[in-house]
């Protein structure tokens, strides 16, 4: 009972990718220590522990944005580079992007994990652009990744005596 506690919990640690380990590392971890554990492998764990470390990562997550402008009129694209260029001057910290899906054109501000931090933008946004709403979207990963060596540092300055 013992072992088929300890293989299950290798699994689910493997499986979900809870430290990035693999089989191992899982096992030297806990070999180590005042209180060891002896792992026996049972069947072919090993195997499927390769398979789900093989699979293809996620690079999307599913995610929200804001819909400023949505238009198929004769002059939709004008209408939303006319938007695009007004976001931008309003609201110059905020990612704002215009594309064509046939047929209309399309223009769309900000990333957000979350519902509740694109509802809260929205109604900031709605001062300047009444009827934009909240779209479910896939969003690329990389957009919510915050790189520490992109951040800007400013230099301390020395006391002058």
């Amino acid at each position: 009972m013992k072992q088929f506690i300890v293989t299950t919990i290798i699994l689910l640690c493997a499986a979900t990718g809870a430290m990035a380990q693999n089989v191992a590392a899982v096992k030297e971890r806990m070999a180590t220590g005042t209180n060891s554990v002896t792992v026996v492998e049972k069947g072919d764990v090993e195997q499927t522990v390769r398979s789900v470390e093989a699979r293809p990562k996620r690079t999307k997550v599913n995610g929200y944005t804001i819909l400023i402008l949505s238009d198929n009129s004769q002059t939709a694209r004008e209408n939303a580079n006319k938007a695009k260029q007004t976001f931008e001057e309003t609201f110059p910290d905020v990612k704002v992007e215009m594309y064509y899906q046939s047929p209309s054109f399309y223009v769309a501000a900000g990333r957000y994990l979350t519902k509740e931090e694109a509802i809260i933008e929205l109604w900031r946004f709605r001062t300047v652009f009444p009827k934009a709403i909240t779209q479910s979207r896939e969003v690329d990963i990389s957009e919510f990744i915050v790189r520490p060596e992109l951040e800007v540092v400013e230099p301390e300055l020395e006391d002058e005596e």
